[in-house]
């Protein structure tokens, strides 16, 4: 099963590479077919192209050409960059510039017309800082005036644009200067109004100081407190002492202190009186009386100062104590009014400390603001003075390496043009090539003799049938009509069935021939295929036997009556032997009806096949055929290819369309040979040399 699908597909490839080498010869034989026409056609365009440019180049305005380089260096800086090099090509290219150049150079309403064309401007290639003017004109003078004149209003609109540009922006950081001096202004002002506010000039130097005082008193604060400690537990040592005297004893301590010793006089002459004296003696009494007295005194002196406790004891160091007490009651005193001013002081730095501590960070914010407003006021000058200074270099910007001197002249046909005007006569002669070629194999017919050749593969030319006007003398018909014979005899002697198809569009053709068919072989019988609508117009007067209608040498009726005839078969075979009537060639008819002479039916194919097959015992050549001209889409014509050993197509000069034809060819393959007869030959010469074969 493999190696026949194997072998089936090898066929199908060689059948598809035929095909392909057939269209390639066809279209090699359509190129020659057409070879003059398509020479005549690329020479035309040749000349056209020529003339067109002739006209093109009088007419243009390109016939000088004029270049001027340029260099754009501009001075770099931070703040405006310079243009780009395409921005500059870009201001060279504004339509400001070519009204200009209209005014200053008076020009006429055609060079207007074609300035923008005339001009120019480009990148010089790998170079970043160098363009270059070109300008094109009809004479060399306007050329060189063109370029000059445009360069220079180009530079003079860059110049305009570029320090219009910087001056734009120096205006612009000017005014930006004035506001920062007027914030700085502002800035100033409101510091001297937060000195005024808080009385402090310089917080941070009075902060610290706040900070070295506060820590001084921290020191004279712990120290105070130690010694204030020590007077108060000394005072309240000496205050206990002091307080433990009443207070009358305190202030009466001097009367106290001399009743006191008043009384220890008295009580000691008393006491020595009571001694040394009786109670009625006077020293007695008067020592006695006096100590009563002085003790009445002092008890009348007690009651007076309100003394109710005394001891005599209390004035004994009453001054130290009350000394000590008013010492001790002073230091304390004076220790209280020293940290009494000590806190006051204290407090006084602490609420400078608040002031500072407010106003440190205002007075911090204002000062950053002013440093930065004072930086950006220095950049701000030292960025004007760059920027004024590149408005001074901005004429530097692009200078002129050379000024046009000379001018190239255009040639008429240059290399270039040659080029394209022989490229476009190639192009237009293989366009029309390519449609002639196309529409030909498309719709075209066939050609004759010379296509037949490129057909070799597909079809075997046997005959010719040349056109009814075609110019031949009677001696030329017989050398053709041998020829033909001879070629007959050559191709048909192994043929048994022969399929006509005519493809001319006449079946004269097929008529015409079967004198050929007669001439070459025995024993012919012709089958045609009819309608059977047609039978009674055809076949009138013929005998019929089994399924075909018979006429013998064409001549209706029948040609044994003396026999009795079985069947068709027998029938047939007597006429081969020569028993019935005619001409004596053994030529006939066998007319065949069918439904349809487009396809045949399954029974149709079955009873045609079958005839054919017994035909070929008694008959030399069968030849299958139809009334009408075929058509190549009818499946009649494969069915019959497919019966019969071999095909013969009748071809028409100019009356086969193409499409027809190689529906046909189709059917070509190993088994089944196609033949041709071409008819409406007028070539006589190739006819009778034989080129056809």
């Amino acid at each position: 099963m493999d190696s026949l699908d194997n072998e089936l597909t090898t066929q199908a490839e060689a059948r598809q590479m035929q095909k392909l080498q057939m269209y390639q010869k066809l279209v090699i034989f359509t190129i020659l077919k057409f070879k003059w026409s398509i020479i005549a056609i690329f020479i035309v365009s040749i000349v056209f192209g020529v003339f067109c440019r002739y006209v093109q180049f009088k007419r243009s305005h390109k016939k000088f050409e004029g270049s001027v380089t340029l260099f754009y260096t501009p001075r770099a800086s931070e703040e405006v960059k310079p243009l780009s090099i395409n921005h500059v090509l870009g201001v060279f290219s504004r339509q400001q510039i070519f009204h200009q150049l209209i005014e200053e150079m008076h020009l006429t309403e055609k060079q207007k017309s074609v300035l923008k064309q005339c001009i120019e401007v480009k990148l010089l290639r790998d170079q970043h800082d160098m363009f270059v003017i070109t300008g094109i004109g009809e004479s060399e003078d306007y050329v060189k005036q063109l370029v000059n004149t445009f360069v220079n209003l180009g530079i003079r609109n860059y110049e305009e644009y570029r320090t219009a540009e910087l001056r734009n922006f120096l205006d612009s950081r000017e005014r930006r200067l004035i506001e920062l001096q007027a914030y700085q202004k502002s800035q100033i002002e409101k510091l001297h109004g937060l000195h005024r506010k808080y009385n402090i000039i310089h917080p941070k130097e009075e902060m610290e100081n706040v900070k070295k005082i506060q820590g001084e008193q921290n020191a004279a604060l712990a120290e105070l407190n130690v010694k204030l400690a020590d007077a108060r537990h000394r005072f309240a040592v000496a205050e206990k002492n002091y307080k433990a005297i009443p207070m009358n004893v305190i202030k009466q301590r001097t009367r106290l202190s001399e009743f006191v010793n008043e009384l220890r006089k008295v009580s000691k002459e008393y006491e020595k009186a009571k001694l040394m004296f009786a109670e009625r003696n006077p020293r007695f009494v008067e020592a006695k009386t006096a100590y009563d007295i002085t003790v009445n005194s002092f008890n009348a002196f007690k009651i007076k100062n309100k003394i109710t406790e005394f001891d005599e004891n209390m004035l004994l160091g009453i001054d130290g104590i009350i000394n000590r007490y008013q010492e001790a009651e002073v230091t304390l005193g004076q220790l209280e009014l020293s940290m009494k001013s000590l806190q006051a002081e204290i407090a006084l730095i602490k609420e400078k400390e608040s002031k500072l501590q407010h106003m440190i960070p205002e007075h911090e914010s204002i000062e950053r603001l002013m440093a930065t407003t004072n930086k950006n006021i220095s950049l701000l000058v030292e960025e004007l003075s760059r920027v004024r200074s590149n408005i001074a270099h901005v004429p530097n910007d692009i200078i002129i390496n050379e000024r046009i001197t000379g001018t190239k002249e255009f040639p008429m046909f240059p290399i270039k043009i040659l080029a394209l005007i022989f490229i476009g006569g190639v192009f237009v002669s293989g366009f029309y090539t390519t449609v002639v070629v196309t529409y030909d194999i498309v719709h075209g017919k066939f050609s004759g003799i010379e296509e037949a050749v490129f057909h070799k593969d597909f079809f075997d030319t046997v005959g010719v049938i040349p056109h009814e006007n075609a110019e031949f003398t009677p001696e030329q018909r017989k050398v053709l009509n041998n020829e033909m014979f001879y070629r007959f005899i050559l191709r048909l002697k192994n043929t048994r069935t022969l399929f006509s198809c005519s493809l001319d569009g006449s079946f004269l053709s097929s008529v015409l021939f079967d004198e050929q068919f007669t001439k070459a072989k025995r024993n012919t019988i012709l089958v045609r295929l009819i309608l059977e609508a047609d039978v009674e117009k055809i076949c009138t007067n013929m005998q019929k036997i089994g399924d075909f209608y018979y006429s013998d040498n064409g001549n209706p009726g029948v040609n044994f009556k003396d026999k009795s005839v079985q069947n068709n078969i027998e029938y047939l075979h007597g006429f081969s032997s020569g028993d019935g009537k005619g001409y004596g060639y053994g030529y006939g008819f066998a007319f065949f009806p069918v439904r349809n002479l487009s396809v045949l039916e399954p029974d149709e194919i079955s009873s045609l096949y079958n005839v054919v097959h017994e035909l070929k015992k008694y008959y030399q050549l069968i030849r299958i055929s139809r009334e009408k001209p075929f058509d190549a889409s009818c499946i009649l014509v494969r069915q019959l290819h497919d019966i019969c050993d071999a095909t013969m197509l009748y071809i028409g000069k100019r009356q086969t369309p193409r499409s027809v034809l190689r529906r046909v060819l189709k059917l070509h393959d190993n088994e089944h040979k196609v033949y041709a007869v071409i008819t409406g030959i007028t070539d006589v010469e190739k006819i009778i040399s034989g080129d056809y074969i």
